[in-house]
């Protein structure tokens, strides 16, 4: 059965694995200028990933 540090692990890397698909797909690693409607939702993106990294942390380290 795979223990609490695994299922961090898990879920961090799952969490990093939608950041770089999120940014591959909305060009943030391109060299062209984005739009203010692609930075205005990347960043909402971006929070959203770090809310459910400290959530599904705090979840795993605290129960």
């Amino acid at each position: 059965m795979i223990g609490k540090l695994g299922i961090l692990i898990t879920i961090l890397s799952l969490v990093f694995l939608f950041f770089i698909v999120i940014s591959l797909g909305a060009g943030a690693f391109s060299k062209k200028e984005k739009k203010p409607e692609i930075k205005k939702y990347l960043k909402s993106i971006y929070v959203l990933l770090v809310i459910i990294a400290l959530l599904g942390s705090i979840l795993v380290l605290f129960l």
